[in-house]
C-alpha cells in the first residue's frame, strides 16, 4: 500500500513541477526535493532506508540519461533533423531499455542496497550524490539550450555553494569517525584489562573449585588465606598433587592446554597395569583432546587413578558443555562427531579410545551432566 501511494504521490508531483515550471533546471530540483518530503512522509518509521532504496533506484535512472544523452543523443541528432525525434530515439529509448535491463537484475541491485546500508553514513553521501547527478543535468541542460542564461548561471553558481557545503560536511564526518576511532581503540584497550582481570579471577575460582572437588581441604584453606593475603600466584599450569612423573603428566606436558586447568590425582601407577604404555597414551589423550575440544581450550579437567577391589578405574572429567542425551549413546561409533566442519580426520578418537580399551580386557563408560562430563575407563585384573 504504501509503494503504491508514494508511486502515485510521485507521479502527480512530476507531472504539476513541469507544467507549473518552465525551467527545466528548476523542476528537476524541485521534483527530487518533493519526491525526498513525499518518501519521507509515507516512509517515516524507516524513512532513511526507503529515501537510500530511492537514491540508488535515482542514481540509475539519472546516469543513464546523462549517459546516453552524452553519447547515443549526439549520434541521433547528426541522423534526424527532428529534435523530438532524435531525442526520443537517442536518449527515451536507451534510456527504458536500460531500466528495464536493471528491474530484471532487481537481485544485484537489492546486493548494493544491502551494500550502502552497513555504513553509517550511507544515507548522507547517497543524498550528496544524487544532488551532484541533478546539478550535472542541469549543467547539460544548460550546454545544449534547454535553459536560459541566467537560470544557468544560477546553476554553476549554487553548484559551487553545493560544492562547499559537501566538502566541510565530508570533513565534518572524519573528523567524527577518527574521534569515535580513538575512542573506540580506548574502549578495546580497556575490556582487555578487564578480560585480564577477569582471566585471573577465574583461574583462582577454578583452582579453588578442582581443590574442592577433589577434597583436598586442607589445600584449599591455604589457597584461600593466600588470596585474602593478596598473593594471586596461582597458577594456571597442571598441579600434580602426587606423582609428577606419571603417564598422564608426560601426556599433558606434551599438549598446548592453553587456559585449561588439570588436576591429576593418582593413587595408582598405571605403569603396572597389563597394557602397553603405547595403548595407554592413545587412550588417555584421545580423551584429553576431546575434553580440550569441549572446553575450547577454557575451563578444568580433573583426573583420578585409583582401586576398587581389584579393578583400576582412571577418571576423566571436565567442566564442559553437558553431552546432547541423543548423542552421547553415539560418541563411540565410527565417523561420528559433533564437529561442524566435518573433515574425514574427524569420529575416529573416541571410537579407538574404545576399541583399545575393550582389547585391553576394559571397559568404558561417560556420563554428562550440567556440571561435568566423566569418562570413566576400568581395568580388571
Amino acid at each position: 500500500v504504501k509503494l503504491i501511494i508514494s508511486s502515485i504521490s510521485i507521479i502527480i508531483s512530476v507531472c504539476i513541477c513541469t507544467k507549473l515550471i518552465n525551467s527545466n533546471n528548476l523542476s528537476l530540483l524541485t521534483i527530487t526535493i518533493l519526491n525526498m518530503i513525499i518518501i519521507g512522509v509515507v516512509y517515516k518509521e524507516c524513512y532513511k532506508k526507503a529515501l537510500l532504496a530511492y537514491f540508488i533506484a535515482y542514481f540509475f535512472i539519472q546516469s543513464s540519461v546523462i549517459l546516453f544523452s552524452s553519447i547515443t543523443w549526439p549520434i541521433a541528432k547528426d541522423i534526424f533533423s527532428d529534435e523530438n525525434i532524435s531525442k526520443i530515439i537517442g536518449i527515451y529509448i536507451p534510456v527504458i531499455v536500460f531500466e528495464l535491463a536493471v528491474l530484471f537484475n532487481s537481485k544485484k541491485i537489492y546486493s548494493v542496497y544491502n551494500f550502502f546500508e552497513r555504513y553509517k553514513y550511507s544515507f548522507e553521501i547517497s543524498c550528496l550524490l544524487i544532488f551532484s547527478l541533478d546539478y550535472i543535468i542541469c549543467l547539460s541542460m544548460g550546454l545544449h539550450s534547454w535553459a536560459n542564461t541566467i537560470l544557468a548561471n544560477v546553476t554553476i553558481f549554487t553548484f559551487i555553494i553545493f560544492v562547499v557545503v559537501a566538502i566541510i560536511y565530508i570533513k565534518g564526518i572524519n573528523s567524527k569517525y577518527e574521534e569515535i576511532e580513538r575512542l573506540n581503540n580506548l574502549l578495546i584497550e580497556k575490556n582487555n584489562e578487564l578480560r585480564k582481570i577477569k582471566h585471573d579471577y577465574g583461574s583462582q575460582i577454578s583452582y579453588i573449585n578442582g581443590l574442592y572437588i577433589m577434597n583436598q581441604y586442607d589445600r584449599l584453606g591455604e589457597l584461600l588465606q593466600k588470596i585474602i593475603n593478596g598473593n594471586n600466584s596461582v597458577s594456571t599450569h597442571i598441579k600434580c598433587i602426587s606423582n609428577k612423573d606419571s603417564i598422564i603428566t608426560d601426556i599433558f606436558n606434551s599438549l598446548d592446554v592453553k587456559d585449561v586447568h588439570v588436576i591429576i590425582d593418582e593413587e595408582v601407577d598405571l605403569k603396572l597395569l597389563e597394557i602397553s604404555e603405547y595403548d595407554l597414551h592413545k587412550i588417555i589423550s584421545n580423551i584429553i583432546n576431546n575434553s580440550l575440544t569441549a572446553l575450547n581450550n577454557e575451563g578444568l579437567i580433573v583426573i583420578k587413578t585409583y582401586k576398587i577391589f581389584n579393578s583400576t578405574y582412571i577418571s576423566i572429567k571436565n567442566n564442559g558443555p553437558q553431552i546432547d542425551p541423543d548423542i552421547i549413546t553415539k560418541i563411540f561409533e565410527l565417523g561420528f562427531t559433533t564437529k561442524k566442519d566435518y573433515e574425514k580426520n574427524h569420529g575416529y578418537g573416541l571410537y579407538i579410545v574404545k576399541e583399545t580399551v575393550e582389547n585391553n580386557n576394559g571397559k568404558i563408560y561417560v556420563e554428562s551432566n550440567e556440571e561435568y562430563t566423566e569418562f570413566k575407563i576400568i581395568f580388571s585384573k
